[in-house]
């Protein structure tokens, strides 16, 4: 017996006879089967409806939106193109970025024990002082190591332009949990 599923009874098996209850099952009178007891086949097909609904419930997740920090705009707005020195995830190596067209970047992490990721990033919108839309410090991306692991991130620009700080996490919608991002800008280093 499975636990949380009535008892499963089929005249046909006497083996199936629940010999506590006698009285409500006789193996051979098949008449004499309880009406409000499921068949076997009944509660297996239940049981795959069940599985098959918490995977499509799983599968449809991938719908929820990643979570962001709150995004500021600045006045100039922030650069993010450029080269970047710091670490992911406590290695350490090189971020550069290159202007796409529009607010989109791609990027090109290069750190030790030959680890890279490459990015798709896009800096987001938010109200600016006037209440229209204006680019913000916040800039999300997703990411592929080119061995198959790929996720997405955020990263934040400080007022300055000179640090970048975020978060990545792995698979889709998940911004964290893969590690943090810490970089400064590579002129801001040599100059400090």
């Amino acid at each position: 017996m499975l636990d949380g599923f009535p008892e499963m009874v089929d005249a046909r098996r006497p083996e199936m006879v629940d010999a506590r209850r006698p009285e409500m099952v006789d193996a051979r009178r098949p008449e004499t089967v309880d009406a409000r007891r499921p068949k076997m086949v009944d509660a297996r097909r239940s049981l795959a409806c069940l599985v098959l609904a918490s995977t499509l419930a799983v599968a449809c997740d991938k719908e929820r939106a990643p979570e962001f920090p709150a995004a500021e705009v600045f006045e100039p707005p922030v650069e993010v193109h450029g080269e970047w020195r710091g670490e992911v995830a406590g290695t350490r190596g090189t971020l550069r970025v290159d202007d796409l067209a529009g607010n989109h970047y791609r990027g090109m992490f290069e750190g030790g024990e030959g680890r890279r990721y490459v990015l798709n990033m896009e800096q987001l919108e938010a109200p600016g002082p006037d209440g229209g839309a204006a680019v913000s410090n916040l800039v999300h991306f997703t990411w592929q190591d080119g061995r198959g692991d790929r996720g997405e991130g955020w990263l934040l620009v400080n007022r300055d332009g000179n640090a970048l700080t975020g978060s990545f996490g792995r698979g889709d919608g998940t911004t964290s949990g893969a590690g943090d991002w810490t970089f400064v800008r590579a002129d801001a280093e040599r100059a400090g």
